[in-house]
């Protein structure tokens, strides 16, 4: 995953976990899985559909470089820390 690194001061594998993680939980991901793939994140999880039985469907999404970038710079910004 060199291509999301660049041009970062500071950052690994744990940020962008803590990130991703954050961001699944906001939008209702369970049993996620997460690929990485040479334009980004491929996340592909549980969620609800709404339905009276609480169902659930597979949604798969493919986070680009970009995104994950603009998803960490929203977590620094909520903890404080510089990108």
């Amino acid at each position: 995953m060199q291509k999301l690194f660049q041009g970062m001061l500071k950052t690994d594998y744990q940020d962008v976990l803590r990130t991703i993680g954050h961001y699944a939980d906001q939008h209702g991901f369970t049993g996620i899985r997460l690929i990485e793939t040479e334009d980004g994140l491929i996340l592909q999880g549980k969620v609800g559909t709404g339905g009276a039985r609480g169902e659930k469907k597979t949604e798969t999404y493919l986070l680009t470089i970009q995104d994950v970038r603009d998803l960490m710079r929203e977590a620094y910004t909520r903890r404080g820390t510089k990108l």
